[in-house]
């Protein structure tokens, strides 16, 4: 079974340099694709996407056993060093995920979303737009949270698969997550 990729019809810019409604028509087609994602994560994993905390450590197991890392080319280092700053260059990594690999980090993304919206009422996909300096600025985050911040949850499970490329392999990444922003909530 091929696992799809997530391709947006229009050209995809970094969110940083999206206009608001180039921000709002990523967004609107990011919630369309919400649900085949999800259906195709749960058919090519055999994970039951229940929507309960439990499940998060069952996807996350999932992922660990699945994800396939590979070396970085000689090439693509170098063009890292050579377009990052001097003291970022400790932070480049030496490997990266299969393209299929960054598929699966993306949808166990939004399943983590799909979870804490489900489990707590108010609580919904938005976009935030402003300021231009915020972080998760265009970005798709969940928002309604009470301490006025949104739950970038594709940014915290990008940071948790940079863990994973370092080795990590807590079976209970998620399950931790979802515990740990539930003060948020």
């Amino acid at each position: 079974m091929e696992y799809k990729l997530m391709q947006p019809p229009f050209v995809m810019k970094e969110y940083s340099e999206m206009s608001k409604n180039e921000a709002k028509e990523h967004f609107n087609w990011f919630k369309r694709q919400i649900p085949s994602r999800l259906e195709q994560l749960g058919a090519f994993s055999q994970i039951h996407l229940d929507y309960s905390d439990r499940s998060l450590i069952d996807i996350w197991e999932w992922y660990l056993r699945n994800v396939q890392i590979q070396s970085k080319s000689a090439s693509e280092l170098e063009e890292e060093h050579s377009e990052t700053e001097e003291w970022l260059k400790s932070y480049i990594y030496e490997n990266k995920l299969a393209t299929k690999s960054q598929a699966f980090t993306l949808d166990i993304a939004i399943y983590l979303g799909e979870v804490v919206k489900s489990n707590h009422s108010g609580l919904d996909w938005g976009v935030v737009f402003k300021p231009k300096s915020y972080v998760s600025v265009n970005r798709p985050v969940i928002t309604g949270l009470t301490k006025e911040t949104d739950m970038d949850v594709i940014m915290i499970v990008t940071n948790k698969m940079y863990l994973v490329l370092d080795g990590e392999r807590n079976p209970n990444a998620l399950f931790d997550i979802y515990h740990t922003w539930k003060e948020f909530i």
